[in-house]
């Protein structure tokens, strides 16, 4: 039998939001080991926020199209 674990189906991943200098907002998707999917910058924290919420769907949606292997 081969049973597989919530993370052998399931990626995760972060969002994080970082300020940079004055009004200038880092964004970026993190994968489950700390490795950047995705990456931008805005003007306004709910930009950031806005675009990194948007890209983590994004990301989600391509990666749930995906077969599963048999």
């Amino acid at each position: 039998m081969n049973f597989e674990t919530d993370e052998d189906l399931y990626a995760g991943f972060d969002v994080v939001l970082k300020p940079r200098g004055r009004g200038r907002w880092k964004w970026a998707v993190c994968a489950a080991g700390s490795e950047v999917v995705m990456a931008g910058a805005e003007c306004s924290r709910a930009a950031a926020r806005y675009k990194a919420e948007r890209a983590l769907f994004l990301l989600l949606c391509a990666s749930a199209s995906r077969a599963l292997p048999p």
